[in-house]
């Protein structure tokens, strides 16, 4: 098979032109140039002996990459282009596919990376110049920008038939792509897009499909009479599918994230939320892995509700300064995270709600925390990438707020703040009064009512509303309950006084709350 190598950097085309692997594929180098005008001058004069393979580099004097390409293309078609491409030009580089380049290489390329492009054709032969390939690329590019209202986006698409189908999303994205990329190992979302055609062919499925900056997305349609849920074992079929295909014909792997069913492809931009937010999930999961959305929610319920009881379980260790089981409390916490495969955003959430419960028990005992020190735990928070990293700092974060409540609890006026909030937090769906907690705790009314404003800055009434808007706040986005259910579930007796109370504590009405 013959090669071309055009590149206006002699260092990168005696590197090409002396890699000792052409021999071995069978390959020889026919020719260089320093520019796209000696390229296409030189391949044009070669009329019935051109070059099977044409290398080149995109930015070049005189004449461009992507203009050679263009021009020798177009007498001779069946010429493959591979081009050579500086770091982060993914939307200049496209330009190219649509000419009908083979694949882009990003510099600094390692040897096996070009060399295993070029076996790649010399064993398929491959010709991608699909016209209906760049057309999808157009629609999917489309309706994903999210620059263009919903009202502009049909009328720049030339009204596809598939438009108003259900559909659902697939994004099928290369793991570790941005190490692969650093450490010159080959990867070519061209060559999986490929693989993805070949697996298509067999399901009788119209589809889509776009290369993204680390993969492919992939457009599943449904006829209308298939269910949801027969959609989402479809898709989870043909993702299977996929991974034996790829797993068995390229050097890398995926892993899939996939969107519950849409309306039509006008819901796309929400299908491609979807299908990254199961892809954060590949953190702890691994590579080859396939995460539906559907799946990703029922998994998330399960967690919030083991959140709650162990969010309840670290306010009762930290409100009794019990410094001594913080230690055991993240151990466990760890294993749930690593036996549950929580993502990294989930595990930071997760971490962010206990920085919350902390202050919430600090507060509660008279301890303000500053706004500085307040954002510099949940920076460090988010900047952890390494799990046991961030256990260690958790930790040392709660063992040093276990100290300061055990210091506050040795005074009498922490010790009944903290009756009085343990007492709201138990019984705040009751009519339950200040005169009530004087009585349990055997104190005086008026003390007790001077002690909570002076150490709260809030009266118990206050208090009271504040815990009722809270637990409100947390029933408005995870049930289905109307904002008036919710209102008597969590003790108020007038629905119009607490959407009132609501409104004014969050800025929103409960039912633009609850969304």
């Amino acid at each position: 098979m013959k090669l071309f190598i055009v590149d206006d950097e002699k260092a990168v085309r005696d590197y090409v032109v002396s890699l000792p692997a052409w021999d071995r594929l069978g390959c020889r180098i026919v020719g260089q140039a320093t520019d796209g005008w000696e390229a296409y001058e030189t391949i044009a004069g070669t009329k019935g002996d051109a070059p099977d393979v044409l290398i080149t580099d995109i930015r070049m004097p005189y004449m461009d990459g992507i203009e050679l390409t263009r021009r020798v293309l177009e007498e001779f078609p069946e010429m493959k282009v591979i081009f050579l491409t500086a770091y982060g030009e993914f939307e200049y580089a496209k330009q190219a596919v649509k000419l009908g380049a083979v694949d882009f290489i990003t510099k600094p390329f390692h040897e096996d990376e070009l060399v295993e492009r070029v076996k790649w054709i010399k064993d398929h032969r491959l010709d991608r110049r699909r016209p209906e390939w760049v057309q999808q690329e157009e629609w999917i590019r489309t309706l994903l920008n999210p620059a263009m209202s919903d009202g502009e986006k049909p009328g720049s698409l030339g009204k596809p038939e598939a438009m108003n189908q259900a559909a659902v999303f697939l994004s099928i994205e290369i793991d570790n792509a941005g190490i692969l990329e650093d450490t010159g190992n080959p990867f070519s979302n061209l060559a999986l897009r490929e693989i993805i055609a070949d697996v298509m062919s067999l399901y009788p499925h119209l589809y889509w499909s776009a290369l993204s900056p680390s993969g492919v997305y992939l457009v599943l349609f449904m006829l209308p009479e298939v269910s949801k849920e027969q959609s989402a074992h479809e898709a989870m079929e043909i993702a299977r599918h996929l991974l034996d295909a790829i797993r068995a014909s390229l050097a890398f792997s995926v892993s899939i994230g996939i969107s519950d069913r849409l309306s039509s492809a006008r819901e796309l931009r929400k299908g491609l939320d979807e299908a990254r937010s199961c892809l954060d999930y590949r953190m702890l999961i691994g590579r080859n892995s396939i995460v539906a959305y559907s799946a990703m929610l029922s998994m998330r319920e399960q967690k919030r509700e083991q959140s709650e009881t162990k969010r309840s379980e670290l306010s009762d260790l930290l409100r009794r300064g019990d410094e001594i089981f913080v230690s055991e409390y993240l151990r466990t916490l760890n294993r749930t995270f690593l036996m549950e495969g929580l993502s990294k955003t989930r595990i930071q959430e997760a971490c962010t709600e206990i920085v919350e419960t902390a202050g919430q028990v600090l507060h509660s005992f008279g301890i303000q925390q500053s706004p500085e020190e307040t954002v510099a735990v949940r920076k460090s928070v988010l900047a952890f990438t390494v799990l046991s990293d961030l256990m260690t700092y958790m930790e040392q974060f709660l063992k040093k707020t276990a100290t300061l409540v055990g210091h506050a609890r040795q005074s009498s006026s922490a010790q009944y703040i903290d009756s009085a909030m343990k007492f709201i937090e138990c019984r705040y769906m009751e009519d339950i009064t200040l005169q009530m907690l004087a009585d349990e705790l055997f104190v005086n009314y008026s003390y007790l009512s001077r002690l909570i404003k002076k150490e709260t800055g809030r009266n118990f009434r206050d208090l009271l509303w504040e815990h009722r808007i809270e637990v409100a706040k947390e029933k408005l986005t995870t049930t289905n309950l109307k904002h008036y259910e919710v209102a008597y579930a969590v003790g108020f007796k007038d629905a119009a006084h607490f959407s009132q109370l609501f409104k004014k504590t969050t800025g929103k009405t409960p039912g633009d709350y609850k969304g």
